[in-house]
């Protein structure tokens, strides 16, 4: 795999704080800006994380951007300044969010801006959930398995994402990115199992079913293409980002249902 991407990838899922170090040996190369974006309708919160790939002389690790000027655009161009809460992060909440509407994330860096536009879709409901368990046949493991139960809008082009939380917390493997559209079940009602992630009796499962846009879901999909090509395969292009001037990540307007279920038998 491409090293330029590795690193990127290395980025994306373990900066959950930025202080955490990736050794990696790379080649001398320019550091590239990494900005993951995600407005949320049903909280009413915008969360912007940014950092670069770092400088891949001398092996310096990935650092969190500091001092960006960020800014949230709506469709009458209303911007709003967004404000730096730690490093690298940046947070503005109570935001008066719309089903159906455009939003521009500005992220204004050494000169260069950077944007990408995301649309919020309607909230998807999940219907319900259940479990059951496998044995260790058929290659899984022993354990209990989530099913969730949704009907998909009809005559309405859908993407989505799944989250899975363990007793609370986030099950965050590179494995557990879940994306799918319903080019192939649109209106109908659905079954489905989450095979990867295993519970066991007194876990609780939460399920967040995430509605996204169409570009958002085309950068999960190729960033799912990436972490699982097979090795000896030619290096793979970077995730499809919805951000300009080279940025790497993306920006997610979106809307969100979530359901628990205890895991009693």
């Amino acid at each position: 795999m491409n090293k330029h991407i590795l690193l990127y990838i290395l980025i994306l899922f373990l900066l959950y704080g930025c202080e955490k170090v990736i050794d990696v040996d790379l080649n001398e190369a320019s550091p590239t800006l990494v900005i993951e974006g995600n407005l949320s309708f049903v909280d009413r919160h915008l969360k912007v994380k940014i950092s670069t790939t770092g400088s891949y002389f001398d092996n310096d690790t990935p650092e969190c951007v500091s001092g960006a000027s960020v800014f949230l655009e709506d469709a009458s161009d209303k911007r709003f300044e967004i404000d730096e809460s730690a490093k690298g992060l940046y947070e503005k909440g109570n935001l008066n969010l719309k089903i159906d509407h455009e939003y521009k994330l500005i992220v204004k860096r050494q000169n260069i801006t950077y944007t990408a536009v995301s649309t919020i879709p309607s909230v998807v409901k999940i219907d319900s959930l259940n479990y059951w368990y496998y044995s260790g046949e058929r290659f899984y493991d022993d354990g209990y398995r989530i099913i969730m139960f949704f009907a998909d809008p009809a005559d309405r082009e859908n993407y989505y994402r799944i989250k899975v939380f363990r007793n609370g917390q986030l099950e965050n493997d590179i494995n557990d990115l879940i994306v799918f559209d319903d080019s192939e079940i649109d209106g109908k009602k659905m079954l489905v199992r989450l095979r990867g992630q295993i519970f066991s009796k007194g876990d609780t499962a939460m399920i967040k079913f995430i509605s996204i846009d169409e570009g958002v879901w085309r950068y999960f999909t190729t960033f799912n293409e990436v972490v699982n090509i097979n090795p000896g395969s030619p290096a793979p292009a970077n995730p499809v980002s919805n951000f300009d001037n080279g940025a790497l990540g993306y920006f997610s307007a979106w809307s969100h249902d979530s359901q628990k279920i205890i895991v009693k038998k």
